[in-house]
């Protein structure tokens, strides 16, 4: 599951600039440290900050002390100004803007390690609203939630050779139909495993869309430990998990690889990637 920091580091689609801020005990001992980010939206000319806290035993003494500070009121990590400077796009451009002119807009965006009540929230509301910002809180059942909602809907299992002719449209068009699905460009990043990758993408993806093709039925690596991961999967959960597409290749092939294959309704690539993905989003999204 994502968790709160992993949300509080990727939610922000624009320009941010990251700093721990100190929080202090009324006798001057550090007592914690407080993550911020403030987003810098040139699209809508606004400034706004992103607050992650871990330490939340004493919470009303922490955000008490940072809705006082002169760094949230200016909403810059040093009262008399930015550190840097940013101009887009270049100043010969009569639209350009600059870090400088973007407003800010009062909106704090809190991420709680922890699970925050109903009554803490409402307060916290509250007093944010009594000091003029407006307040969005995010914690652990938040995180929980969008991990639930962000299971792929499918997996699709492919030979890398066929992703020019048919795979990467494929994903495409189905992402476009909110169909979300675990695809190694979309959903592998640099450093990752690719075995652990991989086999949670099996496991998380509700079904399995096979691009059955020569390359993938004479693939005995990556391709065949896929095909027999599904199939395992779908004896343990006795139902069917597995949409099979037919790329170039026939009855005969098909019942060669797995004569399992053959008892199942398949597609052919011939529809072509923007019909394929209609049949298949509807269909996913029905089971």
């Amino acid at each position: 599951m994502t968790t709160v920091r992993e949300f509080f580091d990727t939610d922000s689609k624009v320009l941010t600039v990251q700093r721990p801020i100190p929080v202090f005990h009324e006798n001057g001992r550090l007592h914690t440290e407080i993550i911020a980010k403030i987003a810098y939206d040139f699209e809508a000319n606004a400034r706004y900050w992103y607050i992650y806290i871990s330490e939340t035993n004493w919470l009303s003494q922490i955000l008490t002390n940072f809705f006082q500070s002169e760094v949230l009121a200016s909403c810059n990590f040093h009262p008399k100004g930015d550190e840097f400077y940013v101009e887009l796009p270049p100043s010969d451009h009569t639209n350009y803007r600059t870090s400088e002119t973007l407003q800010f807009t009062k909106q704090i965006k809190l991420y709680f390690d922890s699970i925050i009540s109903d009554s803490i929230r409402v307060s916290l509301v509250k007093e944010a609203l009594g000091k003029g910002f407006y307040l969005s809180i995010y914690d652990r059942k938040y995180a929980a939630d969008q991990s639930r909602n962000e299971r792929p809907l499918a997996f699709i299992s492919h030979d890398s050779r066929d992703k020019d002719d048919i795979v990467r449209d494929l994903a495409s068009e189905l992402t476009k139909l909110k169909c979300r699905v675990w695809y190694d460009e979309y959903s592998l990043k640099v450093g990752d495993s690719l075995r652990a990758s991989i086999e949670k993408g099996l496991k998380e993806s509700h079904k399995c869309i096979l691009i059955l093709s020569p390359y993938f039925l004479s693939n005995k690596g990556w391709a065949r430990a896929e095909f027999d991961s599904i199939f395992t999967r779908e004896i343990l959960e006795k139902e069917n998990v597995i949409f099979p597409i037919w790329h170039n290749v026939d009855s005969k092939a098909v019942y060669d690889y797995s004569p399992h294959m053959l008892d199942r309704f398949a597609l052919t690539s011939t529809l072509g990637a923007p019909e394929l993905a209609k049949r298949l989003a509807l269909a996913i999204k029905n089971n």
